[in-house]
């Protein structure tokens, strides 16, 4: 897992984290969304989906999922991309793209968030 704390006022308004798991060789991304969605209704306090939509990331398929929780009381804000990936070695991978707001997912971190989604390249052997 990757971690980057981003903030224009010395806290850690924006958090950016990198995740990676195993899938299976047949897991489609949405089907893996679905799964993390209901993951996701049974472990956060007060879960809201508020957005998906399919999407491409560097040409491969993905789902974003916006949502939001509460932790102590906050008001949580989660914008998560998911994508599967070939693996030889194990089938497939999932990479997750986490991006973290307490209160709100403002037009910054929006910004902030899609500029990374864009920005990522992956490897592709030759």
């Amino acid at each position: 897992m990757n971690l980057l704390t981003h903030s224009n006022y010395g806290g850690s308004e924006f958090t950016f984290v990198v995740s990676r798991s195993s899938a299976q060789a047949d897991d489609k991304v949405y089907a893996v969304a679905a799964n993390k969605m209901r993951e996701l209704e049974m472990t956060l306090i007060d879960f809201h989906l508020e957005s998906s939509q399919m999407l491409e990331v560097d040409g491969y398929p993905a789902v974003e999922l916006f949502y939001q929780f509460k932790n102590d009381n906050h008001v949580i804000f989660q914008r998560q991309t998911l994508i599967l990936l070939e693996d030889p070695a194990a089938g497939k991978k999932i990479i997750s793209y986490v991006g973290t707001c307490p209160g709100e997912f403002g037009e910054d971190h929006q910004k902030q968030y899609q500029d990374i989604i864009q920005s990522i390249k992956f490897h592709r052997a030759k």
